[in-house]
């Protein structure tokens, strides 16, 4: 009975594939190796393997984005790219310089994480210009307080929800 045993547990680890016992470090070098030959979804599959097992690791995050992007999966790559920042990937020039992530490049949420990661001050002036409404988009920002007090978190239903305010008296 226990050779049965260990054979069955022998197929089972082999049906399991060949990442059971990698580190992220080896399959962020699989997947690296894997983008540099095009093979995107083998890069995908293995830059995933390695977010599971080291999920705080930036660069499995960056190597899963560009996968993705190559695949169309513009929104899980966009996710990716975002948990690589997250957890600390910095290196502007390498976002920026990376061929696999072109299809995302046009996106505004590309442009808008890359603003607000890479330059701050770029986009503080923007959160206080008008927004399309004409209302100042800190304004948005008393959703939040008008949750609170049991109002649309809209600032436009906020409005319409409110009454009207009765005339001043000079």
């Amino acid at each position: 009975m226990s050779r049965i045993s260990v054979l069955a547990a022998c197929l089972l680890l082999a049906a399991c594939g060949g990442d059971t016992f990698a580190n992220s470090k080896t399959l962020r070098t699989q997947a690296t190796e894997s983008l540099a030959q095009k093979n995107f979804g083998i890069a995908a599959d293995k830059a995933y393997a390695a977010t599971l097992k080291a999920p705080k690791e930036a660069e499995s995050y960056f190597l899963l984005a560009q996968a993705q992007a190559q695949l169309g999966r513009k929104n899980a790559a966009m996710a990716s790219l975002e948990n690589a920042i997250v957890n600390g990937f910095t290196d502007e020039e390498a976002i920026k310089g990376s061929p696999n992530l072109e299809p995302l490049r046009k996106s505004e949420a590309y442009k808008e994480l890359m603003a607000a990661t890479f330059a701050p001050a770029a986009a503080a002036p923007a959160a206080a210009a008008p927004a399309e409404g004409g209302a100042p988009a800190a304004a948005e920002g008393a959703g939040d307080a008008a949750k609170a007090e049991g109002q649309a978190a809209n600032p436009a239903q906020a409005q319409a929800a409110a009454p009207a305010e009765a005339p001043q008296k000079h």
